[in-house]
């Protein structure tokens, strides 16, 4: 081989690890407000995301710290429901602990990856009648320019908004997207009644089972209750105050993201200046490694097309130790991409949260509730149904 095509191949390897920075927009809008004629906005629930904790055994390689990555999936969840809310689209946004809550709309979530500067979820979204709306992989790269920018912080130098917003913004977007193509005034009306349907056989299960029939988890509706039936009556009552008790989570759920958010967001920039040294060192480990081969085999090549023996063993001698050089800085490399690893998974060491009792305050009694979010929920339920009984029987007496 030529030494000049030794050294192209030099050239182009080395132009090749040269990476530039761009800069842009850091958020996309969301997408205009969602209106459909004649029909009452969407009420959605939002369970709390699933961690994506099952690999118990590759936590610190991925850089993934348990208790952080718990945190995160009430903190995204809330955040998920804000950007749902401020576009107006929608009736009411909640946050709740599980999916056995009623709503029109049903959003789960699996956070895939989170490391400051990518961020990855496995979103699913669901009516009430069983139809999947939108089930995909969301992800996002988090730009320098978010944590950059002064203008994205505050006099003591924390950020102001969420890096992650984009994505969150992409998955309002793609909802309504469906709404406004697929949802008419019609279907908007047979999502309103099954839900309707289903929150009342919550509390008697043969109601309504002629009009309303299940299979492998999809509803068919065959025909409407009258509004003027007694059941329907006390279960409007009992939703209205089941309604209650889950804004009274949201306080919970919003003094959790608030208490986290300095600490979360501390640790986002400090993780992604961690995670984009890491697939830097990575990559640059990836291309050196690549380039020792190379510039190996040229060295062979070479060598063999030498006219003497002396220049085929000056080629080797050369070749060898650009290649040397090359592999020991590869692996210099990959040692640092594991520091920054390791690094990124002690940062987030000190994030946890948890939730405190619940009072609800109605007009004729004050309940207190205490346990895990999904604890209060079933205590809740139970005195729902107690409250259903009682009213259920002092009509019978009036009749």
């Amino acid at each position: 081989m030529n030494p000049k095509y030794l050294t192209l191949i030099l050239l182009a390897f080395v132009a090749s690890c040269s990476t530039t920075s761009g800069v842009g927009p850091q958020y996309q809008s969301g997408g205009e407000k969602v209106v459909i004629e004649n029909a009452e906005p969407f009420d959605v629930a939002i369970a709390i995301f699933d961690p994506g904790l099952s690999d118990q055994s590759s936590y610190g390689e991925k850089g993934v710290w348990p208790e952080l990555r718990r945190a995160e999936s009430m903190y995204m969840a809330v955040h998920l429901r804000d950007v749902l809310a401020k576009s107006e689209s929608y009736g009411a946004v909640r946050v709740v602990p599980n999916l056995l809550s009623s709503s029109d709309v049903y959003i789960s979530a699996q956070i895939i990856q989170s490391n400051g500067e990518d961020v990855a979820i496995k979103i699913k979204v669901i009516d009430s009648t069983g139809k999947t709306w939108i089930s995909k992989k969301y992800s996002h790269r988090v730009k320098p320019i978010t944590f950059n920018n002064p203008r994205n912080k505050n006099s003591k130098g924390v950020l102001l908004l969420d890096p992650y917003e984009p994505i969150y913004q992409k998955i309002n977007s793609d909802i309504a997207k469906y709404i406004k193509r697929n949802v008419k005034t019609k279907k908007a009306d047979l999502i309103n009644t099954v839900t309707d349907i289903r929150y009342a056989q919550n509390f008697s299960p043969d109601a309504f089972t002629d009009i309303l029939s299940k299979r492998n988890n999809s509803y068919k509706l065959n025909g409407k209750p009258d509004p003027d039936d007694p059941m329907m009556l006390r279960i409007k009552n009992i939703q209205y105050r089941d309604q209650m008790f889950i804004d009274n989570m949201q306080i919970h759920y919003n003094s959790f993201a608030s208490d986290m958010s300095l600490s979360y967001k501390i640790w986002q920039e400090q993780s992604f200046a961690e995670s984009k040294s890491a697939r830097e060192a990575a990559s640059a480990a990836f291309w050196q490694g690549v380039a020792g081969a190379v510039v190996l085999a040229a060295t062979v090549s070479a060598a063999g097309d030498s006219d003497s023996y002396e220049g085929a063993r000056n080629t080797a001698i050369v070749g060898g130790a650009v290649a040397g050089s090359l592999f020991n800085s590869s692996f210099k490399s990959s040692s640092e991409a594991k520091i920054h690893r390791d690094t990124l998974n002690e940062i987030s060491e000190s994030i946890d949260g948890s939730l405190s009792p619940s009072v609800i305050e109605m007009e004729d009694m004050t309940v207190t509730i205490t346990g895990t979010a999904d604890e209060q929920t079933a205590q809740w339920k139970e005195i729902l149904i107690k409250i259903y009984n009682a009213e259920t029987e002092k009509t019978k007496t009036f009749l």
